[in-house]
C-alpha cells in the first residue's frame, strides 16, 4: 500500500478558523492536536519478512521505520449528522470515529475501509488515547471518508 498525506500545522497557521465540532479523527501534525481534540495513537507492528517500509516528504506526527506509530487526533462533540465546514477545493479523507462518516457542507461522502496484515507471530499492534475506529486487533481495518466536490 502506499498512502500520500496532505498536512498542514495548526500552530503554525495565521488563519483564526477552528476545525468544526463533530465526530472523527484526523491525523497529528506538529507537537499536539488542534483545539476540541484528544490525542491518540495506533502502532502497527508491520511484517517482519519483506518488509519494504519507506517514507519521505512531510509525515504525519509518528515514527516510520521498520515498524509504524501513526499520532492521531480525534471529537466526538457533535453529531455526524450535522453537517461541517471545511476546504471543499479539493478531494481529502477524515477517519471514521465513533460514529458514521462525518457530513461535510458541499461535498460528497464514500467509506473506504483499508485492511493492514501486520506481523502474524509475537504481534506487538497497540493503540492508546483517542484512535481511529477499526484500530487495535492482530490487523487494522481503519474506515477511512472520502470526500469529494
Amino acid at each position: 500500500m502506499q498512502f500520500h498525506y496532505c498536512t498542514m500545522d495548526p500552530h503554525r497557521s495565521t488563519s483564526t478558523k477552528q476545525w468544526s465540532k463533530g465526530n472523527y479523527c484526523i491525523m497529528r501534525n506538529g507537537p499536539s492536536c488542534p483545539e476540541g481534540f484528544h490525542q491518540g495513537s495506533v502502532f502497527w507492528d508491520d511484517e517482519d519478512e519483506k518488509n519494504s517500509n519507506r517514507q519521505e516528504g512531510t509525515l504525519p506526527s509518528g515514527s516510520f521505520t521498520r515498524d509504524t506509530l501513526i499520532n492521531y487526533c480525534c471529537r466526538n462533540d457533535g453529531s455526524f449528522r450535522n453537517r461541517i465546514i471545511l476546504p471543499t477545493n479539493k478531494p481529502f479523507y477524515l477517519l471514521r470515529f465513533r460514529s458514521l462518516c462525518e457530513r461535510v457542507q458541499e461535498m460528497y461522502v464514500r467509506e473506504e475501509i483499508v485492511h493492514f496484515d501486520d506481523e502474524d507471530s509475537n504481534n506487538r499492534n497497540t493503540v492508546s488515547g483517542w484512535y481511529p475506529l477499526g484500530a487495535g486487533g492482530r490487523d487494522q481495518n481503519l474506515h477511512y471518508c472520502y470526500y469529494s466536490p
